[in-house]
């Protein structure tokens, strides 16, 4: 009978249990009739039947074992035994199934995000052909290069099959119809090799192909996502040829991107894909770096041969066009660049730079959380076993083997390690939402960490391991009874040693595991007070923070009235002590850096230097809470026709003024243009409390060159920001519906997401730390109560001799502490290697900092003395006539 069969016989087994016995029935009375035909009484006739025919229930039993799976029926035995088992026994089951659950659902939370950033895959053609070339050193963000050098690179076609390149992800204006209001959409500006290179065929039309990439602005085209088709355009069938107004350009559309298919950027995701030429008119400005670069090598071309081919590109590249400029500082930047050839196939992640360590760290300290977690769900199941001891016993004695006690007690586990399984997945749920929180939002718009199916399996591995982990032993153990000998009373002294050894070894591995994570986080929670304790520069409290969007179309004049119509209509708000703006505000990201000779400096009055350069407008230091050290802010009155001027920061006066006292009146000179230094401002570390503080100028906007991109409006308020922000909005409104904003946010939010993984790693190590040493102590206190309980006659011996109750108490506690000493003499060296490997992601501390291992044992020390100390007093306290007469 094939194996589907048998188990399709398993949901009728009532009709056909009735059919054997009808079958049984007139096997029988066949029997019988003979018998009587041969003379027999009706009784004789009977009986001679019954034996011809041998044991009915043998013979049922027989064809039920035929015809049906009896592994499964007694999996399914097993499994009713076992719900019943835990029915008895709630507190052990909601403890077991509350450690598995946290454990499995700590760690499927932190692998939900893991695998979103580090390993999902591309849903392209063969992704794991795709290389990226990562540029690092020069100037600009790391990854992205210029669109000169990616034409270079797309025509050594002996090294390639094809290469792509993309501008990013980018907030866009669109309207669907001339007469509907602005929305926002995602753009991704491509070239016209994209969706060629990735292997993406659209689900409708067709999609870019290199002509249409080739004279800017003259192929108003777009491809549009099958999700943005889907919802925004109700999945119109005639949608192609159809218009969309993207940042007041119209373009085409010509076709819909293959379903999931949505861009290359993992933290968010394109709606409208763009050729890249349609950008801006400087699109081939060899020193604007803004496209990442993706490549298909050619067959047989390894990532060693690779990256040696384009190393070499890249310097006759840079040669050829930074090699004679004689400014030497600019020429030694410039030729500091470099390309990594990195694989892509799991998409380009700026969050991945940022976050990959510190998620691996985290990867690693869950998964001590699932070990202390199932040491600690073991030791319940062997305290557990030992209750039931004598009923395994008797059940040896009836003739159960082992094989079939050790199948009952793994099937209570699973079915444990399933409810924990299920709690897993609805705290992981919760737990990646909020961890995602935590992230800067500008990085995570479209960040999709919902646990799917690799996920899902993720869980269930780890579901299946924790059941090896907890369970094998715990099985083992539990069966391995001698039945004469268990039933005997008092005869389990050395059974009970053995077993209490075993739960020992899980306590000082319990012990080992919650050093490591509590050390770490000791090491985190330091690494972000220094941090915080990091001077600012500025009084980043009561500000609130938000850019404006012009569209594309507003030239320098119309953009500056808005602005300084914004700064009028907010000063004139109720509690609004000052306003101002700059491009861009402080921790906003991003800047512009010029090259500025310094007469009279010993570094930089010859050849120029790169200085940081903020563009601000009046105000701007008053209203961060910044005023000079020295010297006066910028003011209304610095206007465009004005002596140009400018304030530098400490930083500036130290590297290139030699720390002169009174630097006031000192005069810079931008591209021959003479600036006089009016002012000397602390120094503010704009990009990240982490990073360097460069030499920087902040010039008045009105002397601005071009148009500077998105101003940072920053309003200081004694205003809670819930009443500041209706009326922000309410001004926003009185623009008008062509200038937009993103969302406001306090310039102190700015700065804690500035060090978001330090804040993560902190939280989090906190919380593994802590539920680590709480399922120790747990541990701990379960071995030291049974311990105790099985000690009571010897104490009760003790105290009838005359010992004081102090010393049994003593002996109970020093127990713990030698098992707590065993876990920190594993722990610490333990400890100390960890440390070493996030030493990189440490501020302020070193990973062997003595404050915080001496801190992990005073707390690791204080919780052993009080999960002992109730088993403790309990012993202590005992009647030594009532413990006599029991033992």
């Amino acid at each position: 009978m094939a194996v589907w069969q048998r188990i399709a016989e398993l949901f009728r087994r009532s009709k056909l249990d009735r059919e054997l016995d009808d079958e049984v029935s007139f096997h029988l009375s066949m029997m019988e009739a003979e018998f009587r035909a041969k003379g027999m009484n009706e009784q004789d006739a009977r009986a001679a039947a019954r034996r011809e025919f041998g044991g009915v229930v043998h013979a049922k039993e027989a064809y039920r074992e035929e015809r049906g799976a009896p592994q499964l029926e007694n999996l399914a035995r097993d499994a009713r035994y076992a719900l019943r088992g835990l029915r008895r026994n709630p507190g052990f089951a909601i403890a077991a199934v509350l450690s598995l659950g946290l454990g499995i659902g700590a760690n499927t939370a932190v692998f939900s995000l893991f695998h979103t950033i580090m390993l999902r895959s591309l849903p392209v053609a063969h992704p794991e052909q795709l290389v990226m070339l990562y540029r690092t050193g020069g100037w600009g963000f790391h990854g992205v290069t210029s669109y000169p050098l990616y034409l270079e690179l797309r025509g050594h076609s002996e090294l390639f099959r094809g290469v792509l390149a993309s501008g990013g992800v980018r907030r866009v204006r669109l309207s669907l119809d001339p007469t509907d209001r602005m929305e926002f959409v995602h753009e991704e500006l491509v070239t016209g090799e994209y969706f060629g290179v990735l292997g993406v065929a659209p689900a409708m039309g067709r999609v870019f192909t290199a002509e249409d990439n080739r004279i800017p602005h003259a192929h108003p085209l777009a491809v549009i996502s099958y999700d943005f088709w889907r919802d925004r355009l109700g999945g119109d069938p005639q949608v192609l040829g159809r218009t969309l107004t993207v940042d007041e350009k119209p373009l085409t559309i010509i076709g819909v991107a293959a379903r999931g298919f949505r861009g290359v950027q993992v933290e968010t995701h394109a709606d409208v894909w763009v050729p890249a030429m349609m950008s801006r008119d400087n699109v081939m400005n060899v020193g604007m770096n803004w496209v990442f670069i993706l490549a298909r090598p050619a067959a047989g071309i390894s990532q060693g041969r690779l990256q040696s081919a384009v190393d070499a590109i890249l310097e006759q590249y840079l040669e050829a066009h930074y090699g004679k400029n004689p400014n030497l500082a600019f020429r030694r930047m410039s030729m500091e660049q470099r390309f990594e050839v990195r694989p892509a196939g799991v998409g380009v992640s700026l969050l991945r730079d940022l976050f990959g360590k510190p998620l691996t760290i985290l990867m690693a300290a869950v998964l001590l959380v699932l070990l202390a977690a199932c040491a600690n769900a073991a030791n319940l199941l062997l305290a557990r076993g030992a209750s039931h001891r004598r009923e395994v016993a008797m059940r040896f004695s009836l003739g159960a083997t082992r094989a079939r006690l050790m199948g009952q007690a793994l099937t209570e586990c699973l079915l444990l390690a399933a409810a924990g399984c299920i709690l897993g997945i609805g705290l992981a749920w919760w737990g990646a939402q909020q961890i995602v929180r935590f992230l800067p939002g500008a990085a995570t718009e479209r960040l999709d960490v919902a646990p799917d199916a690799a996920v899902l399996a993720f869980t269930l591995v780890i579901s299946v391991i924790a059941v090896l982990l907890f369970g094998l032993a715990p099985a083992w153990r539990s069966t391995s009874v001698a039945p004469a000998a268990a039933m005997r009373s008092g005869s389990d002294a050395g059974w009970v040693a053995g077993r209490q050894r075993f739960r020992r070894v899980l306590v000082v591995a319990q012990v080992a595991f919650s050093v490591i994570l509590v050390v770490l986080a000791g090491l985190f929670a330091r690494s972000l007070a220094q941090l915080h304790g990091v001077d600012l520069g500025f009084r980043d409290r009561n500000v609130v923070a938000f850019s404006l969007d012009f569209p594309s179309s507003w030239k320098l004049s119309d953009r500056t009235a808005a602005e300084t119509r914004m700064v009028s209509q907010m000063e004139a708000v109720a509690g609004v002590s000052s306003v101002s703006y700059g491009f861009p505000g402080p921790f906003q990201m991003g800047m512009s850096s010029w090259t500025v000779r310094i007469p009279g400096s010993p570094r930089a009055s010859v050849e120029p230097v790169t200085v940081a350069v903020y563009t601000v407008a009046p105000r701007y230091l008053e209203t961060i809470g910044s005023m000079p050290v020295i010297g006066r802010d910028l003011d209304r009155t610095d206007t465009a026709n004005s002596r140009k001027v400018a304030v530098v920061n400490q930083a500036f006066v130290r590297e290139f003024l030699q720390g002169e006292a009174r630097p006031l009146g000192r005069i810079l000179s931008f591209d021959d243009e003479s600036t006089q230094i009016v002012g000397v401002v602390r120094d503010i570390p704009h990009q990240g409390l982490r990073e360097k503080i460069e030499p920087t100028v902040y010039v008045p906007v009105a002397q601005r060159k071009g148009l500077g991109g998105a101003p940072t409006i920053l309003v200081r308020s004694g205003l809670a920001t819930s009443a500041l922000l209706p009326a922000i909005r309410r001004e926003m409104e009185r623009l008008g519906g062509q200038v937009s904003m993103d969302e406001p946010k306090t310039l102190a939010g700015a700065v804690d997401e500035s060090i978001f993984q330090d804040r993560i790693l902190a939280l989090l190590g906190g919380c593994f730390g802590g539920l680590a040493l709480l399922l120790a102590a747990i541990g701990l206190y379960g071995v030291m109560a049974y311990a105790t309980a099985q000690r009571a006659g010897e104490f009760g011996v003790r105290l009838a001799l005359g010992a004081q109750r102090g010393d049994v108490l003593w002996m109970v506690l020093r127990d713990a502490l030698l098992l707590v000493g065993a876990g920190l003499a594993v722990g610490l060296p333990a400890s100390l290697a960890a440390s070493r490997y996030v030493g990189s992601v440490l501020f302020g501390v070193k990973p062997g900092d003595l404050t915080s291992f001496a801190g992990s044992a005073a707390i690791l020390v204080a919780a052993a003395l009080a999960a002992a100390f109730v088993p403790a007093r309990r012993s202590a306290g005992m009647d030594p006539m009532r413990a006599l007469r029991h033992e």
